[in-house]
């Protein structure tokens, strides 16, 4: 049986070289409730002006009609090569690449953020994407090899517990229990643990982090980081244009009284945004936020770069920072080297976002 498996395996494992050979990948992977949607929106409204310059673009829209159903379905126990359904699906996602590289395609930006995980797994588990390592091994088969940049958006923990709980009620969940609210508060997962995660899956990509708190609402920033310090000209983009924010208190009150029970006790008054947690509890995760971005100042073990400057104008990128001997035992494990080999920009105008890293000052 198992001797059957691997020679079905062989014919995508050969395409899906062929294909991480064709375009280099660039992964958006959230997180959740940091402006993922608007980006996701922007880059839509942009997808001409970056397919002049060789960039093809998946968004959710894409991603999710099929284009990635079973590639991150939890392996059974065979060996994760042997694995029939992720296999076939990588080969499909491979093939996919080969014919935008056909195309002429230089780039594939790939912006979705359930690639980590989705935020009722996270309230359901109390923790932080802790599927996350199995997914990620899933797109890594047919993408893994040729991602260079990873993307990241990261928020203060009160916040973004907040947001995931605000939209579950919305959706017709319970509000959260006192015991519910303490066990998010001492789930032990943090950001750096994501990062580091990402960075076992893709030793080989340059991993770029931002707050939330510092982009949001400002999706071209965003893209100029995803592309390393270069965006497509003047983007398209309505001022102001949001899309998926946490529901509001009014919005919260009603969603509870369609389901009988009382929102005036159990909701606070006004109308700004729901903080389920007290001041104790806000206190203690937004410390825990403190010291994720105190270590991704401090070089994030050579793992990852912070940005936290936007790109205010066109000049070149400092040289980035050696991250090599830290992720040297997670190439040697990787299964071959990638070739960094980049093309031309095609004309795109350069951005320099400012990099916090082993070779930076961090900013006071």
């Amino acid at each position: 049986m198992i001797a059957a498996i691997s020679l079905a395996v062989r014919p995508c494992t050969a395409l899906m070289t062929k294909a991480v050979r064709a375009v280099d990948v660039i992964l958006h992977l959230g997180a959740h409730r940091t402006g993922t949607t608007t980006l996701q929106m922007f880059l839509q409204a942009n997808e001409h002006r970056l397919a002049t310059n060789r960039i093809r673009l998946w968004t959710p829209r894409r991603t999710r009609s099929g284009l990635f159903a079973g590639l991150m379905d939890p392996p059974d126990k065979l060996p994760l090569m042997q694995n029939r359904g992720r296999v076939r699906a990588a080969g499909l996602v491979a093939l996919e690449c080969t014919r935008l590289a056909e195309r002429g395609a230089a780039t594939l930006l790939v912006s979705e953020e359930n690639l980590i995980g989705n935020p009722r797994d996270n309230l359901r588990r109390n923790s932080l994407y802790p599927d996350l390592r199995g997914r990620l091994e899933g797109i890594a088969l047919p993408l893994g090899r040729r991602c260079t940049r990873i993307g990241l958006s990261i928020r203060s923990y009160d916040t973004y517990w907040a947001s995931a709980l605000a939209f579950a009620v919305a959706r017709g969940h319970a509000l959260p229990t006192a015991a519910r609210l303490d066990r998010l508060v001492t789930q032990p997962r943090r950001w750096s643990d994501i990062i580091r995660g990402v960075a076992k899956v893709f030793p080989n990509a340059e991993i770029m982090v931002w707050p939330f708190e510092r982009f949001a609402g400002r999706p071209a920033d965003e893209l100029a980081m995803l592309l390393g310090g270069v965006a497509p000209g003047a983007p398209v983009w309505p001022a102001n244009d949001w899309h998926n924010p946490s529901p509001r208190l009014d919005a919260l009150r009603q969603a509870i009284a369609v389901r009988g029970e009382d929102p005036e006790t159990a909701l606070p008054p006004g109308d700004g945004r729901w903080m389920p947690f007290d001041a104790s509890q806000q206190a203690t995760l937004r410390g825990k936020y403190r010291e994720d971005l105190q270590w991704l100042r401090a070089g994030a073990d050579g793992l990852a770069r912070l940005v936290e400057t936007a790109p205010t104008q066109p000049f070149a990128a400092p040289a980035a920072p050696d991250l090599t001997e830290t992720k040297h035992k997670m190439r040697t494990a990787a299964a071959g080297e990638t070739s960094r080999a980049r093309t031309g920009t095609g004309g795109l105008e350069t951005w320099a976002p400012r990099i916090v890293g082993p070779s930076a000052p961090a900013p006071s």
